[in-house]
């Protein structure tokens, strides 16, 4: 199965850790979903097909989902949804990922944890990407919680 992860999955470290018998795949972009902290990562859907967020897709067994639905809380944190996501080269590909449930934590997300997912974009060589959709999620999450 393909596993897209926009957050902290998509470091190989934490993925090693939580789900040993996964292979990263490739990077891609889902296009029209806006990455946003609400403490941890999600992405919403948005109306401007331009609007993307960087991700990496796994390919995952179904231990690795079992693995997987625990950490991420599912189905009372996180539900699942099978959306397709966009490859470099032009070709798409389908894929599970997880959408937070409720949006009701409207707070930053901790610092490790954020520099966390600004490594594995590095990682990755999303670097770019950094300034595109990392960063100004942050960004809305601080001005949600009136840091801004």
């Amino acid at each position: 199965m393909k596993y897209i992860a926009y957050g902290a999955n998509m470091s190989r470290e934490q993925m090693a850790l939580r789900c040993p018998t996964a292979r990263f795949l490739s990077t891609g972009q889902l296009k029209g979903w806006q990455l946003e902290f609400y403490i941890h990562a999600t992405v919403t859907r948005v109306r401007n097909k331009e609007v993307y967020v960087p991700v990496a897709i796994w390919e995952i067994t179904a231990e690795d989902e079992k693995s997987l639905d625990q950490f991420e809380g599912y189905p009372f944190y996180y539900t699942k949804q099978t959306t397709t996501v966009s490859l470099a080269d032009g070709s798409q590909i389908k894929g599970m990922l997880y959408i937070m449930r409720e949006l009701s934590r409207p707070y930053p997300p901790g610092t490790g944890y954020y520099r966390g997912i600004q490594e594995a974009y590095l990682d990755l060589g999303l670097g770019l990407e950094i300034k595109q959709a990392l960063q100004p999620a942050y960004e809305r999450s601080c001005t949600r919680a009136g840091r801004a």
